[in-house]
């Protein structure tokens, strides 16, 4: 243990998983992974610890963040490199431990819950990879022309039958590869061959008829989860959908942190890249296994997702987008060949970037806004996807605004006393009267709280009298509601006025799950900059919040809030009360009806210009209506 005491001593070491922190006293020198196992973490160790399959990966810093680096072995050496071991990565079964570290592990995706269905509508079908079966003439002493001109010909005679001459031919743009190929191709078949129209050009020749086989996949990536769905461009179905942790929460909670992991640093950069294809990769071969397909039969794949989450998809560094003016490098839609961004379907397949707004209004509400369908719609409407920026948009096909509201990771479970994200036994619901009731994820025993039960607690406790409007407990003392159970689980807690909702018998935390004093400032602060974006919207348009005719709430949260509880607390204007939607994953509904539907697709491009983006960062206007919202209850 170079430059260390050989002495035997207890030390600190701090494990980050799932969003939440457990500290740990343990003895200097201890195994990783004996103190994750001891812990309960999950760490895949398929080699048995010998330091070879790295699969029990985590990153480690020091007391000041910097990168762990000491005591390498041989091993991690040369299954990680040095560029990974810079980084701070190590494998938990080949690390010993010392004072102050903190362990940073993956998010266990089996235990989160990620919202992936959402509303779709009605779209005619005309997917954005179309597939021709052509059969060619077979060249003859009298018919010498070059294979290509004998594929054009063909292609010409067939477009000529079948579409207005007004109407503007698809282009034949073949790779290299598929020239250096094409011989071959005709001649295994026959002459019989499948054009593959990929965008809006013909990219591919198969041989014989392939048209039975044509898929796409859509992708919503988000700061905290990626959903994916493989869409049968045949038949305009849904034929699987996978979800999982955005790998990329590995180097921050929010898109600023990542931003800052990145900035100036090339190699960083590639680092975020490289996780969230490594995912997106691995979700395609899931989904082309459980349909039995190669991942060959994937011929495009569309992507919607905040403006930082597009720029780290295509390797774009996104350090503008944290500093004013806020300037991204790219908004606008994009077809990239799969393969240049690393991405393992078909060679000739292409990737569809969603067009984003702004820097802080992503592809994630434009695929929502088209999704809702609110952007032809001559009534007024209001979309709310609520999270760490919480995204809205206000209006109709004559013109909408837009604003990005920097709620905090509050709704999300961070930044709460017990809070968790979404993962089995978190508390997503709660009743207090007629008496304490609560349910978790899964059924299982309490292990913290996620946003939607925060907002429920929150609520009930201002509707028990445990908290008054301007969010602070009252004395239990002085309280005058009658219930003298709720009024015993008021306590004291690192100094805090807190409410125990589960107490340490009931839950799997090993402790008591409760709500303190600074858990409801937090929801205060989230809760008061969506209301005040709202007011700012409707302000900023003319538009009286009493004519909007149809709220949709989209996202995770979204989903499973009561909108009941949310209307209590002021997150939701009471105005629009009866009127409200939840929608589901919008951003993926969005993005697979882009796969289907080429006009759909080409509505994001009218989608973006209608979309009008107010900056709340430097608004006096937006300041004055956060402080008044910040009251709890009905506004």
């Amino acid at each position: 243990m170079t430059g260390r005491s050989a002495e035997k001593m207890d030390c600190t070491v701090r494990l980050h998983h799932n969003g939440t922190m457990e500290e740990h006293k343990v003895e200097t020198g201890s195994n990783l992974h004996l103190i994750l196992k001891n812990a309960g973490l999950p760490v895949d160790l398929q080699c048995g610890g010998n330091g070879t399959c790295g699969k029990c990966l985590v990153r480690i810093t020091g007391p000041s963040g910097i990168p762990y680096k000491e005591s390498r072995t041989y091993e991690e050496k040369k299954l990680l490199g040095e560029e990974r071991l810079a980084l701070g990565y190590r494998l938990a079964c080949s690390t010993a431990v010392f004072d102050g570290i903190e362990v940073w592990l993956p998010d266990s995706d089996a235990k989160m819950k990620i919202t992936s269905q959402g509303k779709r509508r009605n779209v005619i079908l005309n997917p954005i990879v179309a597939k021709t079966v052509l059969f060619l003439d077979k060249p003859s002493i009298n018919d010498q022309c070059s294979d290509l001109e004998r594929l054009e010909k063909a292609y010409d005679l067939y477009e000529s039958r079948r579409l207005n001459p007004r109407m503007q031919k698809n282009r034949m743009e073949l790779p290299v590869a598929e020239l250096q190929h094409l011989a071959a191709t005709l001649r295994s078949c026959d002459f019989t061959v499948t054009l593959v129209n990929i965008a809006g050009s013909i990219s591919a020749v198969e041989p014989g008829d392939t048209s039975g086989t044509n898929y796409g996949i859509a992708f919503d990536i988000g700061t905290t989860s990626v959903v994916g769905y493989l869409v049968n461009l045949n038949t305009g179905l849904e034929e699987g959908v996978r979800s999982a942790a955005n790998p990329q929460r590995f180097f921050g909670a929010d898109v600023i942190s990542r931003i800052s992991y990145t900035m100036n640093d090339p190699v960083k950069l590639a680092e975020m890249n490289r996780a969230i294809i490594d995912e997106i990769n691995e979700m395609i071969d899931a989904l082309a296994k459980e349909a039995s397909i190669s991942s060959s039969a994937i011929y495009a794949a569309s992507f919607a997702g905040n403006t930082t989450m597009m720029h780290f998809l295509m390797k774009i560094p996104a350090d503008g987008i944290a500093l004013a003016p806020f300037i991204p490098v790219v908004t606008d839609l994009n077809f990239i060949t799969a393969r240049d961004l690393g991405i393992r379907i078909n060679d000739n397949g292409k990737a569809v970037i969603f067009p984003s707004v702004s820097a802080y209004v992503g592809a994630d509400t434009v695929a929502a806004v088209l999704s809702t369908g609110m952007y032809q719609a001559e009534e007024i409407s209001l979309l709310v996807d609520i999270g760490t920026n919480g995204e809205i948009v206000l209006g109709n096909r004559d013109g909408m605004v837009a604003c990005s509201a920097a709620a905090g990771p509050a709704f999300e479970g961070a930044g709460i006393h017990n809070g968790v994200s979404s993962v089995a036994g978190a508390i997503d619901q709660v009743r207090l009267l007629p008496e304490l009731e609560y349910t978790t994820i899964g059924g299982t025993g309490a292990v913290g709280i996620c946003g939607s039960g925060i907002v429920d607690a929150v609520a009930e406790m201002l509707r028990a009298g445990i908290i008054n409007k301007s969010g602070k407990f009252i004395d239990p003392e002085d309280s005058c509601y009658e219930n003298s159970i709720l009024r015993n689980r008021i306590i004291k807690t690192d100094g805090l006025s807190a409410f125990v909702l589960a107490k340490q018998k009931e839950c799997d935390a090993g402790m008591d799950i409760a709500v303190t004093q600074k858990d409801v400032r937090e929801v205060q602060n989230a809760k008061a900059a969506i209301a005040a974006g709202i007011r700012i919207l409707s302000h900023t348009s003319g538009t009286r919040l009493e004519a909007v005719k149809k709220v949709y709430l989209a996202g995770g949260f979204g989903s499973y809030m009561n909108i009941d509880n949310a209307i209590q607390i002021g997150l939701l204007p009471e105005e629009l009360e009866g009127r409200i939607e939840a929608v589901g994953n919008a951003s993926g509904t969005g993005a697979a009806e882009g796969l289907i539907s080429w006009e759909a697709l080409w509505k994001t491009k009218t989608i973006k210009s209608l979309i009008q983006y107010i900056e709340l960062s430097y608004s006096k206007e937006f300041l004055n209506e956060y402080m008044e919202c910040m009251k709890l209850g009905k506004k």
